[in-house]
């Protein structure tokens, strides 16, 4: 996780912010898929290793670039901006708290994954799509 926010942090430079936001989701789509048909055994330990680190290096992306994404959005006002964006992340723990404490087995938890990158996801691109509009009506103007 730490190796690869530095990592992204010098990538995001080169290629911008829409590649890194989609490999993030490629990456944790990959390894929800994974672990969706995948069936552990004994001899297989290596791969929830690597689907560790793979998780890590997608949480890097998420927590560096959201944290970035926030910054460029809400210049004016950083402090709601990060505020709010604690708040909605403490109500995804408390979401994950409340499932495992009534029981709810692995699957659904995945499916409610994949349904919340895919609308977050969805709301980054209209968000990216609406500042680069704001951008280029203001160099037109």
């Amino acid at each position: 996780d730490a190796l690869a926010s530095v990592g992204f942090g010098f990538i995001i430079k080169l290629v911008g912010r829409v590649p890194i936001f989609i490999l993030g989701a490629c990456i944790n789509i990959g390894v929800i898929i994974v672990m969706l048909t995948w069936t552990p055994t004994a001899s297989s330990v290596a791969v929830v290793y690597v689907l560790a680190a793979l998780w890590g290096i997608g949480d890097a992306i998420w927590q560096t670039q959201i944290n970035a994404l926030y910054g460029v959005l809400f210049a004016s006002d950083e402090e709601a901006a990060f505020s709010n964006y604690r708040l909605w992340e403490s109500m995804g723990f408390l979401l994950a708290f409340i499932t495992q404490a009534l029981g709810v087995c692995v699957f659904p938890k995945l499916i409610l994954t994949i349904i919340f990158l895919s609308l977050g996801m969805g709301g980054y691109f209209v968000v990216e799509f609406l500042e680069r509009k704001k951008a280029q009506e203001r160099r037109n103007d």
